[in-house]
């Protein structure tokens, strides 16, 4: 075949490539699950603790976690009762919200999933989580899923950060992650929380979400 004949093919500007040459595709990643452990939670674990794929405590209930949001996108899912067995229909732009919930019984409510890097506590003793080593720190990568208080007291305080600090990406700063308790009424629960601090993220952590992101 002539180099006339040929095709060029690009890489796919979206694509990563790992050591050894191994390409992979974003979609690709498999990044465990971030849970707060509730009174229905199906865990042997302390009530109001933060989980890591359902095996590891990273926090128990008020005591931060040093965290770097990476990601964050918002979408809308329809507002179905836990006693339902009907599965939540999902948007992720509003011209898929409004024509969900024309036809849902349900209405709609904002919801976020977030992804963050966790920084090892110096006083955790299990290293299976923490696979991701940046500078002297370890970390790991988790994402949560966020609706109602906890979207208010997670994702919009990230984007309220970046909406009055747009020269200062999220990302650059430390934030504390805690799982609080909150009373409404006869109901108790635990909700999880970011709270930014004035603490720069090392070269090495932000050239990481830089990357990733």
């Amino acid at each position: 075949m002539s180099e006339e004949n040929t095709a060029v093919i690009e890489k796919p500007t979206n694509s990563l490539v790992a050591g050894g040459g191994f390409e992979i595709d974003p979609t690709d990643l498999d990044i465990p699950r971030i849970n707060v452990v509730q009174k229905m939670s199906e865990s042997d674990d302390p009530v109001g603790s933060v989980l890591f794929d359902k095996r590891c405590v990273l926090a128990a209930p008020d005591t931060p976690l040093r965290v770097v949001a990476v990601a964050a996108q918002k979408g809308w899912r329809e507002d179905i009762p836990f006693d339902e067995d009907d599965v939540p229909q999902i948007a992720w732009s509003k011209e898929q919200r409004d024509f969900i919930e024309a036809e849902s019984d349900w209405g709609m409510i904002e919801f976020a999933e977030i992804t963050l890097l966790i920084e090892k506590p110096d006083d955790c003793d299990d290293d299976s989580a923490f696979q991701i080593p940046l500078g002297d720190k370890d970390y790991a990568l988790g994402k949560i899923n966020v609706a109602k208080n906890a979207y208010r007291s997670t994702f919009k305080r990230l984007a309220t950060f970046a909406a009055l600090n747009q020269n200062v990406p999220v990302s650059s700063r430390y934030w504390n992650f805690t799982s609080e308790q909150i009373t409404r009424g006869k109901y108790t629960w635990y909700n999880p929380s970011l709270t930014a601090t004035k603490e720069d993220t090392p070269e090495e952590v932000t050239l990481f979400t830089q990357k990733f992101a």
